[in-house]
């Protein structure tokens, strides 16, 4: 029996190839990939930020890791 795989939209097609090259102990070169990546991530960070505001936790860690001494 054949089965029928739904098609993909971009955003999977490029999860899939990185997943592929990361399994083959590759780094992702394909410059217009990486633009794509990119963009998505800087949308990401902006929901983010926009949802959250900054969090100034590393702050805080460092504070913390010198008050243990």
């Amino acid at each position: 029996m054949k089965t029928i795989e739904p098609a993909l939209n971009q955003e999977q097609v490029d999860v899939k190839e990185v997943l592929r090259l990361v399994s083959e102990g590759k780094q992702v070169t394909d410059p217009e990939l990486r633009r794509r990546i990119s963009e998505r991530s800087e949308v990401v960070q902006h929901e983010i930020r926009d949802r959250f505001g900054v969090v100034e936790w590393a702050v805080d860690l460092i504070r913390e890791g010198r008050d243990e001494e």
